[in-house]
């Protein structure tokens, strides 16, 4: 049909094909441009989403909760960081939701990674680790937010939407801590400290938040002062008091 309209299209030429082609397609075939519609405008309105998790049941749960935010919502699933970094490289996002424990994931040096890749696409952090170490070592490196699994659906919405509006969400109860025995150190410092009280080494603390073994060491002489103590195990067990750090 099309290669009629070509060949006996008054005037010809090629300018005169082009336009019949055009004709002939918005006649006879709608569903195309509904289509282009869809892939180069519809999709770029819409609000996209990267949720990163491999649990697939709480994958599932979040969609749910999210879908109530907008009824254009799109969300692409990983489960590992390789594939959510996969999905970063090809697609750009509104927000990303990610947890920390899923395959290949670095704790807060992996954080650091995908919010560089991410560029100014907001991370929030979705995770069941609740130790305020964690949560500060997040901060550092780049997410906009951090919401634990424990919370309620509503809560994580909230933080969702607060991310989305270019502000910011974190428990206050795990960035801030109560001990005034541990003014002395920085907030850095507090993250070694929290490392000390789960007995890594300093190689272990030093890959984890991104630093020199040799600034760690400095980090742990400043910690013993500060407390009083003689060595890190001493540090670590007083760490799990002042820090509110239960046994894990």
């Amino acid at each position: 049909m099309i290669s009629t309209w070509f060949g006996y299209y008054p005037g010809g030429g090629a300018g005169g094909g082009y336009c019949c082609f055009i004709f002939v397609v918005l006649s006879s075939a709608p569903w195309i441009w509904w289509q282009i519609f869809q892939t180069f405008f519809w999709r770029r309105l819409a609000l996209h989403l990267l949720l990163a998790d491999d649990h697939g049941l709480f994958r599932d749960c979040m969609a749910i909760w999210l879908k109530q935010l907008r009824s254009d919502l799109h969300i692409d699933f990983a489960d590992s960081l390789s594939s959510a970094i996969a999905s970063l490289e090809r697609t750009v996002y509104d927000l990303v939701l990610m947890d920390l424990g899923m395959p290949g994931m670095l704790g807060v040096v992996s954080i650091r990674q995908v919010c560089s890749l991410a560029g100014p696409t907001p991370l929030l952090v979705v995770s069941a680790d609740d130790r305020p170490h964690v949560v500060s070592g997040c901060v550092d490196a780049g997410a906009a937010g951090y919401v634990t699994k424990a919370s309620s659906g509503k809560t994580i919405l909230l933080a969702v939407q607060r991310v989305l509006a270019g502000g910011q969400y974190f428990p206050a109860a795990q960035l801030t801590s109560p001990s005034p025995e541990l003014v002395g150190l920085s907030d850095k410092q507090k993250q070694v400290l929290a490392y000390l009280a789960e007995g890594h080494s300093n190689r272990t603390i030093a890959r984890n938040m991104c630093l020199s073994e040799g600034t760690v060491k400095q980090y742990v002489s400043r910690i013993l002062e500060v407390l009083g103590v003689d060595n890190r195990m001493q540090a670590g067990l007083k760490a799990k008091a002042l820090l509110g750090m239960a046994d894990r």
